[in-house]
């Protein structure tokens, strides 16, 4: 597997775990989103795991045009 497939590979999973670690976040404090909106603190910790991911998809697509 090529380098750039990997970083892009990587990015991906990073994106799934983050998105994986937010839902994981709302059911150990018992937040059911269908029943209530969430809040600007679970707003941000959703940012904060899913973040990275996309910051190592800009970077693999900015490498990548190089």
């Amino acid at each position: 597997m090529s380098g750039s497939r990997r970083e892009l590979f990587l990015a991906l999973a990073m994106i799934i775990a983050g998105v994986a670690g937010f839902f994981l976040f709302l059911y150990i404090l018992g937040i059911d989103p269908d029943e209530q909106s969430l809040d600007f603190l679970e707003w941000v910790v959703g940012g904060i795991l899913i973040a990275p991911g996309f910051g190592y998809l800009l970077r693999w697509s900015n490498t990548r045009g190089r």
